[in-house]
């Protein structure tokens, strides 16, 4: 190899690093999740602080947030399709407990995140 393809190489995975940098700190910060209860916002809860939340107006149910995901842990409703939906973390991903009437909505600072683009 040389000497100048050794610099190409090198300038390449510097720009790669700091883009791949650039996106993560964007993806990591500012989520948060809208809590709605009977279609109302009710609380948002940031993503980046671990805790289980009980909303007030439905105490049947918990929502807990861990690792920057949240999800439905416990719920009175008899199928717990909420539960087995899983923990979300993607901007626009939804989770509903439609017989307590509870919902979550994972927002994003980047509105951009989580979006397809469409070519035509």
């Amino acid at each position: 190899m040389k000497k100048f393809d050794i610099i190409v190489i090198a300038a390449f995975l510097a720009a790669a690093g700091v883009t791949y940098g650039i996106l993560n700190i964007n993806k990591s910060g500012g989520k948060t999740a809208d809590i709605y209860v009977k279609g109302r916002y009710y609380t948002t809860l940031p993503l980046n602080k671990n805790t289980v939340y009980t909303p007030d107006a439905v105490p049947s149910v918990k929502i807990e947030v861990r690792d920057g995901k949240i999800g439905f842990i416990e719920s009175d409703c008899p199928d717990k399709v909420c539960i087995h939906t899983g923990f979300l973390s993607t901007a626009g991903q939804t989770a509903v407990c439609l017989p307590n009437a509870v919902s979550v909505v994972v927002r994003s600072e980047n509105e951009s995140e989580g979006v397809d683009t469409v070519a035509g």
